[in-house]
């Protein structure tokens, strides 16, 4: 597979190039230069395969490698992620279930044999960060059809914590290549992504998500994502005519969770189901909270959460009352 940048869509880069830096020598960063599209047969053929297969049957369309299931356990487990039930038709997963209790490892060590590092981990790129999690999605939606809790029709709303808009734009491209993805629902504690998305105008001089910029020249094209660009490093306000807007926003909705709010969504979730989240699954979880609120919309959703809640501890046992000793005795870590 050959690789181009969000900024130039003619020169091309070989995978191993687009492996080893996030951003090509325009400046841009790294993606396929034609996403592979999975036709309904394809997707439907997802569910005879444990999560392993599927995770390495996707990323081997992306690198041209020869992973296979037994390379996906290594890195992180037999089974790496667990589908938890929430009330109101929401499923959490949790992509954490590996040896270190936080898919960030897992990562490093998929992006180590992607790269060709038999024995060791490596950090991955941004386009690394985002396939490994293209995959995990397929492989989840496998899942969720074995277990029939998601018609091969039907669609899932998909909740995660935006930060450098890493995890909504493997969404976002997991969508693209045929995933039944229904609205992203991303959450960020401050305004930029909801400025942007909702009203078509930002200011930049406070820096915006590094990954924000995928989802520029995915939905408007280079030459708009080239104006963003010069804008942020302009450091001027961003904006978007009604049109522009309203491609950005297609499918997406952003929320602003402040750390108040987090601190009230631990140990409120806590007493209803008796579920410990760390900060960044809440943040998550009150982003999708949001979205019903505003839209009405209760079809599956799911909630993606990339650490264990003993990573964080002390913040949630603050936040329950109760001491992290006993906090790590009911998570049984």
């Amino acid at each position: 597979m050959l690789y181009v940048t969000t900024r130039d869509k003619f020169d091309t880069y070989t995978v191993h190039r687009a492996n080893q830096s996030d951003r090509g020598p325009d400046g841009g960063l790294y993606l396929p230069f034609r996403l592979p599209i999975l036709g309904k047969e394809e997707l439907l053929a997802l569910k005879e395969q444990t999560l392993c297969q599927s995770v390495a049957q996707i990323l081997n369309l992306f690198f041209g490698t020869q992973l296979t299931a037994w390379d996906v356990e290594l890195a992180g487990g037999k089974n790496p992620v667990k589908l938890v039930p929430m009330s109101h038709r929401i499923l959490l997963a949790e992509t954490w279930h590996n040896h270190d209790l936080d898919f960030a490892q897992m990562e490093c060590r998929l992006a180590g044999r992607i790269c060709g590092k038999e024995d060791g981990a490596q950090k991955p790129t941004s386009w690394l960060d985002i396939a490994i999690r293209i995959a995990v999605l397929f492989g989840i939606y496998g899942e969720l059809l074995a277990a029939e809790a998601v018609r091969p029709e039907g669609v899932v709303d998909i909740a995660v914590a935006s930060g450098d808009f890493v995890a909504p734009m493997a969404v976002w491209y997991a969508r693209e290549m045929g995933l039944p993805a229904g609205n992203i629902i991303c959450s960020h504690g401050d305004s930029s992504v909801w400025d942007l998305i909702h009203h078509g105008q930002v200011r930049t001089d406070n820096g915006m998500p590094e990954n924000l910029e995928r989802l520029v020249s995915g939905t408007l094209g280079v030459e708009e994502n080239l104006r963003y660009c010069e804008t942020c490093e302009k450091k001027r306000t961003y904006s978007l005519k009604p049109e522009g807007l309203e491609s950005l926003k297609k499918g997406m909705y952003a929320a602003v969770i402040s750390e108040d709010r987090v601190q009230s969504l631990i140990p409120s979730v806590y007493r209803m189901a008796g579920y410990f989240m760390g900060p960044q699954t809440a943040m998550a979880y009150g982003g999708l909270q949001d979205y019903r609120a505003k839209t009405g919309e209760n079809r599956l959703a799911l909630v993606m959460s990339d650490r264990c809640p003993a990573m964080d501890g002390k913040q949630i046992a603050n936040a329950v009352e109760m001491t992290e000793q006993e906090l790590r005795e009911k998570l049984g870590v």
